[in-house]
């Protein structure tokens, strides 16, 4: 399908005010889109309305920013909104993935995005978007009522998958279904006792077709978008085995924000380098914004099954696509954002829960990810790096510590209002309905400045999060003989440049010699469950 013509202007540089693209004064010249960077109509930033049809956002995916420009010229305009995740960007998918990312053109760019809106449109005319679900005789795969949705086979990943299915229904009161996909060669003895209690556990095991285990892995996370997809459920809440939810996940499904929006996915320690493809493959200049964990992903398929089947077009050739995504968490985001939809998120940033003392390897060992629900309360205990840990690591001391941020956007004497908006020149976000500070979806953190202004804006509990979160480090330590933990510090992301009047306070009443980051002692061990 040829590129539109499209036009815009190419200018000599470009600012931001606000967040959003301001044309400079002086002299321009007119382009033919495709020549290049230049000045960008700020209505690529914001996602189409969210009842926007399959066919538009497949038009706005094949015409964004990035057709025919050449990679160098993209990684320049994305350093205007990304030169502040240089201290978290993922250092490891860099190393792995820079040879691979040089040799992409500015046609095999473009090849990629074609291939990807071909792939859904084919999936829609083999009825893929109709209302009745394969696993009822249909074709399609929406889906109808509620489920939640495991991912394990072996051994080890079942019986975490059973412990947490245990707490699910006898302390949480969860009594969601459950499928737990698997690899044909992962295939259970249906005369087992495992079996016999999955069952006991309104839980059934379910074969993914057409795909199989990598053997050269220890982990093999490709298998997540097939299980979400092919789910029976219209709603599903994906978990991975490593995953204890703290409170029952059903209360996502009411939260403000996800009942708006139909998408909840939670951070990650770390941010997309501006110099990573994927940005000019989806046409979305870089955002300044965490990347997604994906131990948790609650989604409602009737306003996102697109989505999902893109990210099963990209992890089905994983091979390939984790060279821009570090495993498949990232994979979701960037369908979301190729197809111009946004999620909602979590009331606070994820906080690391640890050890309850120092260590060999660092004062402060943190191997679980704590995510939290909309109102920033702890939801869910992602013990992912605790699989890893040496020996000595035992039944009721593992668990101790959680580094989180402080509370927000509750207690900081800020009242909530909407007269702190932009000045004129302001272009309207297509959905504006922002019904309280604890409704925070993903526009409101991206590319935040000092004063918490990002792409679209929020109250001023909500920029006030934004701005701190610029400062927010994490960095893993340890490993070998000891344990291998993440740890979170902060630091002003502009201590050496700002004037001494402006290193205590800023309009939104931040000190900026003060963290925002608490250490809070646990209550929950998941260790203790039987």
């Amino acid at each position: 399908m040829p590129i539109l013509p499209l036009y815009k202007t190419v200018v000599g540089s470009t600012r931001f005010q606000n967040g959003f693209k301001v044309k400079p004064s002086g002299a321009s010249r007119p382009a033919i889109y495709g020549l290049g960077p230049a000045y960008v109509s700020p209505s690529h930033l914001h996602p189409l309305p969210i009842n926007a049809t399959l066919e538009e956002r497949l038009h706005a995916f094949r015409n964004a920013p990035g057709a025919g420009w050449e990679p160098p010229d993209f990684v320049q305009w994305n350093m205007q909104t990304c030169s502040n995740v240089i201290p978290n960007h993922n250092k490891d998918l860099l190393a792995k993935s820079s040879l691979v990312w040089g040799v992409l053109n500015s046609t095999s760019i473009y090849q990629h995005r074609e291939r990807m809106a071909r792939f859904l449109e084919d999936q829609k005319a083999a009825g893929a978007f109709e209302s009745l679900h394969v696993a009822r005789g249909g074709r399609g795969f929406v889906g109808e009522g509620r489920g939640i949705v495991f991912t394990a086979g072996n051994a080890d990943t079942l019986s975490r998958v059973v412990i947490t299915l245990r707490f699910l229904r006898n302390h949480l009161n969860c009594n969601l279904p459950a499928a737990i996909f698997h690899f044909p060669s992962e295939r259970p003895d249906p005369n087992s006792s495992l079996v016999a209690e999955l069952a006991s556990l309104n839980a059934k095991l379910v074969e993914a077709t057409g795909r199989e285990r990598d053997t050269s892995r220890t982990k093999n996370y490709h298998l997540k978008a097939q299980s979400i997809v092919e789910s029976e459920w219209a709603e599903v809440i994906y978990l991975d085995s490593d995953n204890l939810p703290a409170a029952n996940p059903e209360l996502l499904f009411e939260a403000p924000n996800y009942k708006r929006l139909g998408v909840f996915f939670t951070p990650d320690y770390w941010k997309t380098s501006a110099s990573n493809p994927i940005w000019q493959i989806i046409g979305v200049q870089c955002r300044d914004e965490w990347e997604q964990e994906a131990g948790q992903i609650i989604i409602d398929k009737r306003k996102h099954l697109d989505a999902m089947l893109l990210s099963l077009y990209m992890l089905t050739d994983w091979q390939y696509w984790f060279y821009f995504s570090d495993g498949d968490k990232d994979v979701f985001r960037f369908a979301m954002l190729a197809l111009r939809k946004r999620w909602a998120l979590p009331g606070r940033y994820v906080g690391g829960g640890g050890l309850p003392r120092a260590t060999l390897s660092g004062d402060f060992c943190a191997h679980t990810m704590q995510q939290y629900d909309h109102l920033g309360r702890p939801l869910f205990i992602h013990y992912n790096l605790l699989k890893q840990i040496p020996s000595g690591v035992y039944l009721g001391f593992t668990w101790g510590r959680t580094k989180q941020v402080a509370a927000y956007p509750y207690g900081n004497g800020i009242t909530s209002n909407y007269t702190s908006f932009p000045p004129s020149g302001h272009v309207p976000y297509p959905d504006p309905i922002v019904r309280d500070a604890t409704d925070v979806e993903a526009d409101m953190l991206a590319n935040a400045d000092d004063d918490g202004w990002t792409i679209y804006p929020g109250t001023e509990e909500v920029r006030r999060r934004a701005a701190l979160e610029r400062g927010i480090r994490p960095f893993f330590h340890g490993g070998g003989n000891t344990a291998f933990c993440i740890d979170i510090r902060w630091e002003d992301p502009k201590l050496s440049q700002r004037p001494d009047e402006e290193k205590i306070q800023n309009p939104l009443g931040l000190d900026w010699n003060k963290s925002p980051l608490e250490v809070r002692l646990h209550i929950f061990d998941p260790l203790a469950i039987s």
